[in-house]
């Protein structure tokens, strides 16, 4: 195999689709250097451990949605229902991968109660994802109950994403999509 020079943002990108694909404890070192086109021996350069990986993929998943996701569910100057919409597809562009499901959820089933690491930053991403849920059902409801159906529609999503998985059915998810942006459209 030929030996690639690579970044480490690539190496982050590429193994994100791995894991997705293969979940965490089934991906090897050497199925990581193999898709990133280095040897083994060449991968430890870049991440001294697979955990390390992984922390550093949270931490980017984690830096992408605040800067570019969690921001759309705050815009005062769209409808609950567009900023429903505009951060639902933000959301699915980052965290959802074609053949893997749901990065985040797979990794908290798989991993949350052995890795204090990866608990952590996944705690802190889905409580930016219930924060921005309830950012735009407070336009409608009050907060104690914006934070309730914040936490139900995060339930639901990763629901939704699995049984679409599950079932080879995509049209699971657009379903779900359209019903979170009918809870909160208004007739005004």
């Amino acid at each position: 195999m030929p030996i690639q020079k690579v970044t480490k943002n690539e190496i982050i990108a590429k193994a994100l689709n791995v894991f997705s694909n293969k979940g965490y404890h089934n991906t090897s070192m050497s199925d990581l250097a193999a898709e990133v086109g280095l040897l083994k021996g060449s991968f430890y350069h870049y991440f001294i451990s697979k955990e390390e990986l992984m922390v550093q993929i949270l931490e980017s998943i984690d830096y992408e949605l605040k800067s570019n996701v969690y921001p759309l569910a705050f815009h005062k100057q769209y409808s609950a229902s567009k900023r429903m919409k505009l951060f639902l597809k933000g959301l699915s562009k980052v965290v959802i991968h074609k053949n893997g499901g749901c990065i985040l959820g797979n990794t908290i089933l798989e991993t949350a109660n052995l890795y204090p690491s990866f608990r952590h930053l996944l705690t802190t991403i889905m409580d930016g994802v219930v924060q921005s849920f309830a950012n735009i059902y407070q336009e409608l409801y009050s907060q104690e109950q914006a934070q309730i159906l914040a936490q139900q529609t995060l339930m639901e999503l990763e629901g939704a994403i699995m049984f679409s998985k599950l079932y080879s059915n995509p049209s699971i998810f657009q379903d779900f999509q359209k019903r979170m942006i009918q809870r909160v459209e208004t007739d005004s």
